[in-house]
C-alpha cells in the first residue's frame, strides 16, 4: 500500500499538534486546567453550546479519565465558577451546566490559534 502523505507532511502535522498542546497550556495553565482532559470537556461543551447539557452528560466528554474523576473535576469547575450550573425547572434532580464566559472566551482564542497552526499545513 503506497503512502498517502510524505514524512514531511506527517512532521508538519506532528509539529502542529505540539503547538496546539502548547497553546492550550499557555491559555489555561494559570487556571490549573492544563491537562488535556479539560480540552476534551470544554471542546465537547462548546460544540453543543446551543443544547441543554445535564451535568451527568459531561462525564462522557472526558474519556481519558475515570467517571469518578470526571465527576470530581466537573464539580471543581462548578465550584470555581468556570462552569455555570442551574437547576432544571421540571425536575430538581437535573442540573444544567454551561461554559462560563471566561472559559468560553479562552477556548475560542485556543480554537483561533489552533486554526492558524493547522491552516499553515501544506499538502
Amino acid at each position: 500500500m503506497p503512502r498517502r502523505y510524505s514524512q514531511t507532511n506527517r512532521r508538519a502535522v506532528a509539529e502542529a499538534i505540539i503547538r496546539m498542546d502548547e497553546s492550550w497550556i499557555a491559555l489555561f495553565g494559570d487556571t490549573g486546567l492544563s491537562d488535556l482532559c479539560y480540552c476534551d470537556l470544554f471542546t465537547h461543551m462548546w460544540l453543543r453550546r446551543d443544547q441543554s447539557l445535564r451535568k451527568t452528560d459531561l462525564y462522557a466528554f472526558m474519556p481519558s479519565i475515570s467517571r469518578r474523576t470526571a465527576v470530581k473535576y466537573v464539580q471543581q469547575l462548578i465550584d470555581q465558577a468556570l462552569l455555570d450550573e442551574s437547576p432544571a425547572e421540571h425536575d430538581r434532580r437535573v442540573r444544567w451546566v454551561t461554559l462560563g464566559t471566561a472559559v468560553a472566551e479562552r477556548l475560542e482564542r485556543f480554537f483561533d490559534q489552533s486554526f492558524e497552526n493547522y491552516s499553515k499545513l501544506r499538502t
